[in-house]
């Protein structure tokens, strides 16, 4: 059976009719049905879509807590992926549509970056380890040398690396949307079932996360869990410590 779009799943969390949304917006009902199909073709084209899509949500989110608020950005993006068959990324399909900004080549530089010092972080850790259980197959007077490897073990395990936050897949899609501490951005898109992204941050990653419930997180090597559940929309920040 196939899921439920965003729209559709946004609109019964918040415990509204099709027809109650059509007489709040004074968006037909054909018109709405076919956005909750991903489909433009009633609205005539995303670019009225993303302005119905606009209304609709205002109203949504006058109905529901404010911890349960819906992103606009969000579910254009699920319905316009649904527009096209090629493989651009969702975020260059925004941009085009002057929903969000086309990334700088600077930010991509700089994600790069962190992912290759995330990587440099993890051998190196890895190449102490294998060091260090050499050592402890060598017949010599090493106690000395062994303090003070747990010693730097020690420090190392209580310092904070950054952030480094895993989002799978479980099961639909979720459509998720992260930035940095500088609003930078650092993800817009959809993880789909069986899919596993890791992103990363020196300070901090702030996620907007629709349909939370068709993913489970994992926050520097800890088990969070499923993000929220099923159709809701969830804001959750994260710093190297852990949850805000």
């Amino acid at each position: 059976m196939e899921s439920k779009s965003s729209l559709a799943q946004a609109r019964e969390t918040a415990g509204l009719t099709v027809e109650q949304i059509s007489a709040l917006t004074n968006i037909r009902v054909a018109v709405i049905k076919d956005l909750e199909n991903n489909s433009v073709d009633i609205c005539g084209g995303i670019a009225y879509a993303r302005g119905h899509i606009r209304t609709i949500t205002k109203v949504l989110n006058q109905k529901t807590p404010k911890s349960l608020s819906f992103d606009a950005d969000l579910i254009v993006a699920e319905i316009e992926a649904a527009q096209s068959e090629d493989g651009r990324k969702i975020i260059e399909r925004l941009a085009e549509n002057n929903v969000a900004d086309k990334p700088k080549e600077k930010k991509r530089m700089k994600f790069r970056t962190l992912a290759s010092i995330s990587a440099a972080v993890l051998s190196i850790g890895f190449v102490a380890q294998v060091a260090i259980n050499n050592v402890s197959n060598i017949d010599v007077d090493t106690s000395q040398i062994t303090t003070t490897r747990k010693s730097f073990q020690s420090e190392a395990a209580s310092t904070p690396t950054g952030v480094n936050l895993v989002v799978t897949g479980i099961s639909g899609k979720s459509w998720i949307g992260l930035t940095n501490a500088n609003g930078e951005q650092v993800f817009n898109g959809q993880i789909s079932s069986g899919q596993v992204a890791t992103f990363s941050d020196p300070q901090l990653i702030k996620a907007v996360i629709g349909n939370a419930g068709a993913v489970k997180l994992n926050l520097n090597g800890s088990d969070l869990g499923v993000a929220g559940a099923d159709g809701e929309v969830v804001r959750l920040d994260f710093d190297a410590n852990g949850q805000l």
